[in-house]
């Protein structure tokens, strides 16, 4: 036997498996043994053309007898109990086969009861049923018209006292399978007819085919919405995949709600687990006024009972009339009638939902069947794919921004600045930002209060720009500003004197009240004009370099110092030839006078280290120092500006001058166990008293609580050899923390020293001069440039001062001069 399921239904495995049932009981039907059904090699669910079933039986020889004798017996009209049987049975094998087929359910359904008619005979039928998706079937013949009007709608059963019925005989059975009950087949005669006894029988064997039919409609109709399911729900996520912002993936994932659902509209929301609130991200079939409405629309659970119930359980939930006075009242402001939310889940957590809302037509009054399913797979397909558009946005944000601040980074800079050369119609400005001393509050206050600081210096330079500008972190405790639309050269100054005005007062970090004070290079020029032959990518480096360079300038000219020449793009250069520029005679020595303010005689001098350079001429401490420190130079600097600091103070010792001598010692040599001893040495080469040899560490070196750097300082002590805290007062210790450490001399920074009689500092020196005293401290003031200045520290009571007033750095031989001319009467 061969058999083909048709389109546009699929072959199946249970339609075998029905078919090889079927085909083994049909021997049983006429008594003999069941058949032996071999399905064989060819099947349609294997890709054959059609199924071919073998069916074979064997009857023995007086079955064969008896069929014999049968054959030449003289056949009667079928008008008995036998021959009604036989072809009540010939109607039986027939309506098999009507399960066996691609016709449509309510065909099956016309069919089975036309052969139920034909078995049983009475003047009217009727099949009716609901299947499991609410669709009702109801079928009459003849006079089964009496029968419908006693159908009970609601249940599908026949209601005994309907007056429908009057006399008329009544053979009912239902359609039900072992799971599920579809409703009532049955049979009506005309007054005082009778049914047969095997008619009950007969009409439950069709009601039977009836509920079968139901059951493989059933399997058949989830089966192809299984597939509608998962095809749509493909095409989604090809969809969803092309996306790479959260707003267009919520636009697109609501777009694909209509498909799926027979709502009218829908909207994608998402969960702010931090601020407690849902807000709508994109949405499909909402116009005008009522999508700026939803737009605008923000909930909590706090406002929303369905929302508090959603977050709590992670279900579906459906809104409805029937809801809370939220729900209501919402439903009456967008004019629908229902809407379904369903949770979109990430790691356990909700973070969007999913809305679909009913407007032109009534709501569903469940979620439930191919409804739930469809949603429920959509909301799956949202949560993967808003997980990916986050990492992908969260990798995005790590590859552009400085995870520390959360500000730009220098390649996002660098893309926008070049960006802004050739479509800004006027000129660009350009701001380099440094933090100054930076490295002292790392080396003071630890690492974590650095971050501190870099944080806050990020959030005072963005507070103090415009929409459309830019401050990126461009390396370590550097930032720039990009100004975009700059008519002139003063904006960029302007906006550059606001940023420094933020830092006036001093921050809190760790419970330490500290000044952090910025040094800001500024540039501006005019948008590359069209045709220009210069890259915007040289111009974007000609303009940082160059804003960089006057951050430097702007840094020495704050701290008196010579202004640099060297632009950072040469310091690679620098640092190869600082490299034996001692023994090549290119560093030299030059000594700052330090003045009694009691007695105005000079009685110290700062050895301060210059570099001669070949080409480039005399190249600033502030540019080649810090090079010296970060390559390990600075050892061999620092042995060269020691031995030639001891050995001007031993000659001008012999010469009868008994000055002290000043030698600034960095945190490389300091931290190193074997410096006390080059000290020594030193001084033993050279003959120089012990007393008469300064050491100078900055405040945060000598804080620093480095078990090293303090036996380094006591040993220095131990040998007579002072100790002086430079720039006291930019650090963050107190004048009762020296108490611990063998200091001498503090000496207050040039900073406090510029703006005496200016801003109030006058009370912060007197302070420091105040206290130190109060330790047994000398106190020098350096940087002191006017008479006033000198004035109020000689009225405070300071020992001694430094600074342009009294002398500039100069050479030995010049120092020299200063010095007899500071002693004739």
């Amino acid at each position: 036997m061969a058999r083909k399921v048709l389109a546009p239904y699929h072959p199946n495995r249970i339609d075998c498996d029905y078919a090889i049932g079927f085909l083994a009981q049909i021997p049983a039907s006429f008594g003999l043994p069941p058949a032996r059904v071999d399905h064989g090699e060819f099947c349609q669910v294997d890709g054959a053309p059609e199924c071919l079933y073998v069916v074979s039986w064997s009857i023995t020889p007086r079955q064969h007898l008896a069929r014999m004798l049968r054959k030449r017996k003289r056949v009667d009209p079928p008008t008995n109990r036998s021959s009604t049987a036989e072809h009540r049975l010939r109607i039986l094998e027939a309506a098999a086969s009507d399960l066996i087929t691609s016709s449509p359910l309510g065909d099956v359904l016309d069919q089975i009861l036309t052969r139920a008619d034909s078995a049983v005979h009475a003047p009217g039928h009727l099949l009716a049923v609901r299947t499991p998706a609410g669709e009702r079937h109801v079928r009459v013949r003849g006079i089964g018209k009496v029968l419908e009007a006693a159908l009970d709608e609601r249940e599908m059963v026949l209601s005994p006292e309907s007056n429908a019925l009057a006399d008329r005989p009544v053979l009912s059975v239902p359609v039900a399978s072992a799971t599920h009950f579809y409703g009532v087949m049955a049979a009506v005669a005309h007054p005082g007819q009778e049914f047969f006894p095997e008619d009950t029988d007969a009409l439950a064997s069709y009601a039977r085919h009836a509920a079968v039919s139901l059951a493989i409609a059933e399997i058949i109709d989830e089966a192809r919405e299984h597939g509608e399911t998962a095809q749509l729900l493909l095409d989604v996520s090809r969809s969803l995949a092309q996306h790479r912002t959260v707003q267009a993936l919520a636009t697109s994932i609501a777009d694909a709600v209509p498909s799926l659902s027979d709502a009218d509209r829908s909207a994608i929301a998402l969960w702010d687990t931090q601020a407690g609130s849902l807000q709508i991200a994109g949405m499909s079939g909402w116009h005008g006024a009522q999508a700026d409405q939803l737009a605008a629309y923000m909930t909590t659970q706090q406002e929303s009972p369905e929302l508090a119930q959603l977050l709590a359980t992670g279900a579906p939930v459906l809104v409805d009339r029937n809801g809370s006075d939220w729900a209501r009242g919402m439903l009456a402001d967008f004019a629908i009638s229902g809407l379904a939310a369903i949770p979109i889940m990430a790691g356990g957590e909700v973070s969007g939902i999913v809305l679909a809302h009913w407007a032109g037509r009534p709501a569903p009054e469940k979620l439930e069947g191919s409804l739930i399913e469809r949603l429920s797979g959509l909301a799956a397909l949202a949560a993967v794919a808003l997980e990916n558009i986050r990492l992908l946005e969260d990798a995005r944000r790590q590859a552009f921004h400085d995870p520390l601040t959360g500000l730009p980074n220098r390649a996002l800079f660098e893309d926008r600045l070049e960006t802004s050369l050739t479509h800004t119609g006027g000129g660009v400005g350009l701001l380099f930002c440094d933090i100054n001393r930076f490295k002292r509050i790392n080396d003071g206050l630890g690492h974590s209060a650095g971050d501190n600081v870099l944080r806050h210096v990020a959030a005072q330079i963005k507070a103090a720009l415009h929409d459309g500008d830019t401050v990126a972190r461009y390396s370590g405790d550097e930032f720039v500003v990009l100004l975009p639309n700059i008519g002139a050269p003063d904006e960029v100054d302007d906006i550059a004197a606001s940023i420094c005005s933020r830092f006036a007062e001093p921050i809190d970090i760790d419970g330490k009240k500290i000044f952090v004070e910025i040094a800001i290079g500024t540039t501006f020029r005019k948008a590359l004009p069209p045709g220009d032959p210069e890259t915007r990518s040289d111009a974007a480096r000609r303009l940082v370099e160059q804003a960089d360079f006057d951050m430097y300038r702007a840094k020495a000219r704050a701290r008196g110092h010579t202004l640099p020449t060297v632009q950072r793009k040469d310091y690679l250069r620098l640092e190869t030839d600082l490299r034996g520029a001692a023994a090549r005679g290119e560093l030299r020595v030059q000594f700052q006078p330090q003045t009694d303010l009691a007695t105005n005689e000079i009685v110290a001098a700062e050895a301060l280290v210059r570099w001669q350079h070949p080409e480039l001429g005399l190249v600033s401490p502030g540019e080649f120092i810090p090079l010296a420190e970060d390559s390990g130079l600075i050892a061999e600097v620092g042995a060269f500006v020691l031995d030639e600091a001891c050995t001007a103070g031993a000659r001008w010792h012999a010469e009868g001058n008994e000055l002290e001598i000043a030698v600034n010692v960095s945190a490389f040599q300091l931290s190193g166990a074997e410096f006390p001893e080059v000290v020594r040495k030193t001084l033993q080469r050279t003959q120089l008293p012990a007393r008469a040899l300064t050491v100078e560490v900055t405040e945060s070196q000598a804080m620093s609580e480095s078990p090293v750097n303090d036996d380094n300082l006591r040993e220095f002590r131990s040998i007579g050899v002072g100790i002086s805290i430079d720039d006291f007062g930019t650090g963050f210790s107190s004048l009762a923390q020296l108490h611990r450490l063998p200091v001498t001399e503090v000496k207050i920074d040039r900073s406090f020293t510029t703006r005496l009689g200016v801003d109030g500092s006058a009370a912060f020196v007197a302070g420091i001069v105040g206290l130190g005293h109060g330790l047994g401290l000398r106190v020098v003031a350096e940087g002191v440039e006017t008479t006033d200045q000198m004035n109020a520290l000689q009225a405070m009571g300071c020992d001694r001062a430094q600074g342009f007033l009294f002398s500039k750095p100069v050479d030995a031989a010049e120092f020299e001069e200063q010095l007899r001319a500071s002693k004739r009467p």
